[in-house]
């Protein structure tokens, strides 16, 4: 930063506005990046970053002097977890600006988008977190983290009580665990604390489940009895099984939609900050029993998730779930212009369309696969992604025939071959669990008896199966650390 500042103030001919234009502009900050030399391109590493503030912030006469000298209690670990968080940011802005090509650790944006120059951190623009480090270093006793049932001790901070129980942490410190650090958050008024714990190295083909219990990732005799289930997500219903169970959807979303709403007018209408205007206290307020509804909301819609995904994972060798696109499912629709008025649009469906995306992301498309990816590797079974395209819903689960059209609005599905009436997602969760079974070499109840049946392909030459076995590198057990769940 301090070399694109030189070429500013070099440019800029001693003209400070004309400098701070340049700074300001993101494509020129990225060419002259990119024109640097090959060492002022380097990454940062937040290693040598910490060394060298650990070390100027004991000299009595440099600049972070005050660190040492103040007796404020702040412990130095958090302006290290500062240093690794601005490291990354410079890698992801590198990595898409060409400037160097970046490190694979580097984790992209979660809207896909490119990362823009790294900015301050700011007072409620940016999620409060921090980390400390070194919870038990080398010759201590693991067990000095836990002051009992519901309290954890950390350095600089002192004991803290925790709403959920430690006794999940004293499991993992009885096998053999080291904790190495805590990592705190705060989401909805709530301050959560992750304890990352090293566990020793166990034998192959082990996976650690989440009571503590090393066992090998293999199904147990219930799993293998029940075998494949096929699961259709749905908005009217949160999940139908192939087995014939529905899972209703609580729409924990739209329950909270009016009191959210009301809370939004509500700021909308009170002194909100800007430039040279601090918010109103009735702003903050507002703000904050805001965050606190959404993240109630975004529990409860994670708990029910959880409850789902865990008992699919330790019930049934695979499960088998469509490849949804939910950001392609939940995309506004295109702007249509209109050629009569050039300037005007015509009507496109986008206020219809909106209501049909909040109940999409209501129920959690994409949370339920992420949870189930990392679930099946601990339960011994596996995800079975069926192809994007395969008309699961058109398609008997009797006798293989595939309807040319099917309404959305037609919940019940009919069979002019075999004359089969089900229930629409029951049909499509049945097809799902059959092409499941294909993928795992397993012949499906209704091939059987019928070897002519062809496969459902959704076009020519697309595969009907897309088998995704879990490549989650090492066991959970396996790996250098494990990541403790949010403990409020």
């Amino acid at each position: 930063m301090g070399y694109v500042r030189r070429v500013a103030a070099e440019q800029g001919d001693g003209d400070d506005e004309r400098a701070a234009a340049l700074m300001g502009d993101a494509a020129w900050r990225a060419a002259t990046i990119k024109a640097a030399p090959d060492e002022l391109r380097k990454p940062l590493r937040s290693a040598a970053l910490g060394k060298r503030f650990t070390a100027e912030a004991r000299v009595a006469d440099s600049r972070f002097a005050w660190w040492k000298a103040e007796d404020h209690g702040v412990n130095r670990f958090a302006v290290s977890s500062s240093l690794q968080a601005l490291d990354a940011a410079f890698e992801r802005y590198y990595k898409n600006t060409g400037g160097h090509r970046g490190s694979k650790r580097s984790r992209p944006r979660k809207d896909g988008r490119p990362a823009a120059w790294p900015r301050f951190k700011k007072r409620g623009r940016a999620t409060d977190a921090f980390a400390i480090f070194n919870l038990v270093v080398k010759g201590q006793d693991p067990w000095r983290i836990v002051d009992g049932a519901h309290r954890v001790k950390v350095p600089s901070l002192g004991t803290l009580r925790v709403h959920e129980n430690t006794r999940r942490l004293r499991r993992l410190i009885r096998r053999g665990g080291v904790p190495k650090s805590a990592r705190f958050s705060r989401s909805g008024g709530y301050w959560y604390v992750a304890i990352v714990v090293a566990m020793p190295e166990p034998g192959p083909r082990m996976v650690m489940s989440p009571s503590g219990a090393v066992s090998p990732a293999t199904p147990d005799r219930r799993q293998r009895d029940a075998g494949v289930v096929g699961v259709d997500l749905g908005i009217k219903t949160l999940a139908t099984l192939s087995t014939g169970a529905v899972v209703e959807n609580p729409r924990v979303g739209r329950a909270a939609a009016r009191r959210i709403g009301r809370l939004q007018r509500r700021l909308s209408r009170q002194q909100e900050p800007t430039a040279g205007t601090p918010a109103s206290r009735g702003w903050l307020a507002t703000k904050s029993e805001l965050g606190r509804v959404q993240h109630k909301v975004a529990m409860r819609r994670r708990g029910t998730i959880h409850e789902l995904t865990k008992r699919l994972a330790a019930d049934h060798t695979a499960v088998a779930i469509e490849d949804l696109n939910v950001r392609g499912m939940t995309s506004a629709p295109a702007a249509i212009e209109d050629p009569d008025h050039p300037g005007t649009f015509l009507a496109n469906g986008a206020a219809a369309k909106s209501g049909l995306n909040r109940a999409i992301l209501d129920v959690g498309f994409g949370e339920f696969r992420r949870q189930l990816t990392y679930k099946t590797s601990w339960y011994g079974s596996l995800l079975v992604p069926v192809a994007r395209f395969a008309p699961t819903s058109k398609t008997c689960s009797a006798c293989g025939t595939v309807k040319a059209k099917l309404r959305l609005s037609e919940r019940t599905f009919t069979c002019g071959t075999c004359g089969l009436v089900i229930d629409r997602d029951l049909n499509a969760a049945r097809n799902i669990a059959a092409l499941g079974m294909q993928a795992l070499g397993n012949p499906s109840p209704a091939d059987a008896g019928d070897a002519k049946r062809p496969d459902v392909r959704s076009r020519p030459g697309a595969p009907a199966i897309d088998l995704v076995r879990q490549d989650l590198g090492p066991p959970r057990s396996q790996r250098p650390a494990t990541d403790l769940s949010p403990t409020p």
